[in-house]
């Protein structure tokens, strides 16, 4: 087949949908696709693919949604393609994996992520009277009741329930495929090679470790989880939180300070082998007011740690709930927060939701969601050869 991918920027490295996206353009090409990537950017070009580079006009802001937007259906339109798959903005394709989600359930969400009030009614407005967010809820609203998408891919059940709710689309025409992990880079073996290294070089003993990664510390409730170690701190001091990513961290420091549990965080900023950083700890937290499905959760799985996250996180519909970890009902409950991070520090019940979150880890590898979209794209490519002899005979 000969395959149109598309998103904003194509980089890998940044993991998300665009680390997704990249894995699944491999699998594709080591299929015998051919394989086209449209994006604003890319890097760690591979041979296999090929790029196609999308204009856009980067400021104002809006103007960078709308130009992408137009640019891409412009490029990709009559190349011939059987397949033209949009992740993010974009139109022209028959179909459509959005990968961040629902715009008015995460609008929604982010909104309720504002830890005061008047920051909420603040953001409200502004988002309310903003150009470029109107724009992308049109858009958001087009891609889904566009004719011409066969098929939409959510990528777990809460987004496809927030596309009918929001939407009112049928449910027939939606195909629930939850993300993949590679299971050879992400695995309990880990521990092994990288655990006391890793250990060692942040100063960790034995205490318990605590894993969160994000880019958007607000939305992604890192206050939640540094409230939470605070009613941790009351009773005991034998923890270390790892919070990785990029963020403004000034403000957090700060509340951790206030509440005693400062010396129990550190601010790792963004790293590389996060493999290692998951072989290095013991539990991922993860108290998201909004993901559509966290690879880091399935990540986390994969390498044998067990996960907290909330149930506004799509990745949370592959966790049964005390198994593999919990899911929280209220991502701004820091003490059920600090009442779950405790039944960790019981080594045998840790032990056990280690081996049931990769067992569960192993029912979703990178390979099989790569075969549920080829077989996929096969039923469109099918339908519209059944179109194209209806149309012939009319």
């Amino acid at each position: 087949m000969k395959i149109a991918l598309n998103i904003y920027k194509y980089l890998p490295v940044k993991g998300g949908g665009e680390g997704y996206l990249a894995e699944l353009a491999n699998r594709l090409a080591k299929r015998g696709h051919e394989v086209h990537i449209f994006a604003s950017e890319w890097e760690n070009s591979n041979s296999r693919l090929h790029y196609h580079s999308i204009p856009v006009i980067r400021y104002p802001k809006f103007l960078k949604d709308v130009s992408f937007a137009i640019n891409s259906w412009r490029r990709m339109s009559g190349q011939g393609f059987d397949i033209v798959q949009v992740v993010g903005r974009a139109l022209g394709m028959n179909v459509f994996n959005p990968h961040c989600g629902v715009e008015k359930a995460w609008l929604r969400q982010d909104i309720l992520s504002a830890s005061r009030p008047f920051f909420r009614f603040l953001k409200y407005i502004t988002r309310f009277f903003s150009l470029r967010q109107n724009f992308i809820l049109w858009l958001d609203r087009k891609q889904y009741t566009d004719k011409g998408v066969s098929r939409i891919i959510a990528i777990s059940d809460m987004i496809k329930n927030d596309i009918v709710k929001y939407h009112d689309i049928d449910p027939q025409k939606i195909k629930v495929v939850y993300n993949g992990v590679d299971l050879q880079r992400f695995n309990p073996s880990n521990r092994n090679k990288y655990r006391k290294v890793v250990r060692e070089r942040l100063s960790l003993s034995e205490e318990l470790v605590i894993l969160y990664i994000s880019n958007n510390f607000r939305l992604k409730g890192l206050l939640t989880l540094i409230k939470a170690l605070g009613e941790l701190k009351k009773s005991r001091n034998d923890f270390k939180a790892l919070i990785i990513g990029r963020g403004r961290d000034s403000s957090y420091r700060k509340i951790a300070k206030k509440l005693n549990c400062l010396e129990n965080l550190m601010f790792l900023g963004h790293v590389k082998d996060i493999e290692t950083y998951y072989a290095a700890s013991d539990i991922y937290v993860h108290p998201t007011f909004y993901d559509s499905c966290s690879l880091v959760v399935t990540e986390s799985l994969a390498s044998g740690l067990p996960v907290i996250t909330t149930r506004f996180d799509g990745a949370s519909g592959v966790i049964d709930n005390g198994k593999e970890g919990f899911v929280m009902g209220n991502p701004m409950d820091y003490e059920a927060l600090a009442e779950k991070i405790n039944l960790f520090f019981d080594d045998e019940f840790r032990e056990k939701a280690s081996i049931a979150a990769r067992e569960k880890a192993e029912k979703y590898p990178a390979e099989k969601n790569c075969e549920e979209i080829i077989e996929i794209y096969n039923e469109v490519v099918a339908e519209s050869n059944e179109d194209t002899i209806l149309s012939s005979r009319s």
